[in-house]
């Protein structure tokens, strides 16, 4: 007589339940792809987000040294928690992939006087990806009041 004991150690060994080494290895595959597109798209992202607050950090760096130019003060490139700006971007060094070497944030501030009343000022921030931010601003004295 069979038991139900006995019909479990009859069975055959091939129809055994579970997943064959095949069917594993091929869903090990299939994660960690998706585990790497993840990962390159994290990275993209992130440096999508780097470069757009250096974009946005280098027009607002511009906007300043006009501003202490016009305000006649000495550009320190103040930032707005109130560390100099040397401190927080200037010291932030990227590595080139080319080269290795490391490039900097560069800033700088032209003047070019047209007539005797106006001069154009242009200042410039480079970012360490390359991008560059101009912004170009006229001054112009009062023109004098005749009294008489």
């Amino acid at each position: 007589m069979l038991t139900r004991n006995n019909a479990m150690m009859f069975r055959p060994f091939y129809s055994q339940r579970g997943f064959s080494l095949t069917e594993t290895l091929v869903a090990a595959l299939l994660l960690t792809l998706s585990l790497l597109g993840l990962l390159q798209y994290h990275q993209l992202l992130q440096q999508s987000f780097l470069h757009q607050w250096q974009q946005r950090q280098a027009w607002r760096l511009v906007a300043q040294q006009l501003d202490a130019y016009e305000a006649g003060v000495a550009y320190t490139g103040i930032l707005n928690d109130g560390m100099a700006s040397d401190d927080k971007i200037h010291d932030k060094t990227m590595l080139d992939p080319t080269t290795g070497i490391g490039r900097k944030w560069q800033s700088g501030l032209s003047e070019q006087r047209l007539t005797a009343e106006c001069r154009k000022v242009t200042a410039t921030v480079t970012t360490p990806t390359n991008y560059q931010a101009r912004l170009t601003r006229w001054f112009c004295q009062a023109a004098q009041s005749i009294s008489g």
